[in-house]
């Protein structure tokens, strides 16, 4: 061992051990390529599947080691300013062409259009997750710790219909599929209703949607307003309803027409049902009775400038999807 150290000193006068070049990188740039084409691939099965596909393939002549394989891919993503990460949450529903197209479509349509003489509406399942804790929307924690809340398997839900103008928000009607609520509708096999049928929705529209957008737009001066509803087909009598209603009332209303489907990114009431959802969550009902009291008095407590801020949204909303050619924005 004394003769190792004493030779190295003679030859090189230290003892310091030569700097080892490593082992040779089995990825070219091809493969590494072809690497970060595989793994973000949605149909990949992950590092070590990539690493078998590029055996396969020709582009390594032995099987990489899946950190190998994960190392080469961003350290390429992040040289052409691209960074990749991996995610383990829930994926998000994939828009297809055909309905990135009525999108597209859809926006390119409207890019001039008056939103201030539109009521946008929606039904939304406010559900009771958390009874009698106060869940606020942000939390701080101790690092490491998790936030944790008491939550039910099987929340009962208010299931209830609004529509929002920029002068306000309408009053709210409760709907079938509300927890301990009877229907008084039936489906088209007889049996009790569990949820909005066609009926209903004429109820909903001749009782608080269209009433409440003359007594809305009213207050303006304007009896000339647009109805937005989304695709459910419960929405198909709308047409009619709201033409007997224009021939009986002095008011002039329209269907906003070609809503796309899978669209409530292009829906602000959305950001409502999300805000709405916070306060209520906030307050900690004990019982479902002041879960479903709290849900309508929140919902008629939306203030207006919020409103205004999200009708004025709408171009903005429309240029983003345009920009990404129908597909999803973050709104």
């Amino acid at each position: 061992m004394a003769r190792r150290w004493v030779q190295r000193y003679v030859s090189t006068n230290n003892v310091l051990s030569h700097r080892k070049s490593g082992g040779r990188c089995i990825l070219d740039q091809a493969a590494t390529r072809r690497a970060l084409q595989l793994l973000i691939d949605v149909e990949s099965s992950g590092a070590h599947g990539v690493a078998l596909q590029l055996h396969r393939e020709g582009y390594t002549s032995t099987i990489a080691n899946r950190r190998t394989i994960v190392r080469a891919a961003k350290t390429l993503a992040r040289k052409e300013g691209r960074p990749i990460e991996v995610v383990r949450s829930k994926p998000a529903k994939r828009l297809t062409a055909d309905t990135k197209a009525k999108r597209l479509a859809f926006c390119k349509l409207h890019k001039r259009t008056c939103w201030s003489k539109v009521m946008f509406t929606d039904r939304k399942k406010f559900l009771f997750s958390y009874p009698g804790a106060k869940v606020k929307p942000v939390a701080w924690v101790y690092k490491g710790c998790t936030r944790q809340a008491s939550q039910v398997n099987h929340p009962l839900c208010v299931n209830l219909y609004a529509g929002i103008t920029t002068g306000g928000i309408t009053l709210s009607h409760v709907v079938a599929g509300t927890s301990k609520q009877r229907s008084t509708y039936f489906n088209k096999q007889g049996k009790q209703s569990k949820n909005i049928t066609s009926s209903e929705y004429k109820e909903v529209l001749l009782k608080t949607l269209l009433p409440e957008g003359q007594r809305l737009f009213g207050t303006r001066g304007e009896s000339v307003w647009v109805l937005q509803q989304d695709n459910d087909p419960s929405h198909r009598v709308a047409a009619e309803v709201v033409k007997q209603w224009n021939n009986s009332h002095v008011s002039s209303i329209h269907l906003l027409s070609n809503w796309p489907p899978n669209s409530p990114d292009l829906n602000p009431i959305e950001n409502v049902w999300s805000y709405v959802q916070a306060k209520v969550n906030n307050r900690g009902c004990a019982t479902f009775e002041d879960f479903k009291r709290a849900v309508l008095e929140e919902v008629h407590g939306v203030p207006k400038s919020m409103l205004i801020r999200l009708f004025k949204s709408m171009p903005k909303r429309l240029a983003q999807v345009m920009a990404k050619e129908g597909d999803k924005i973050k709104y």
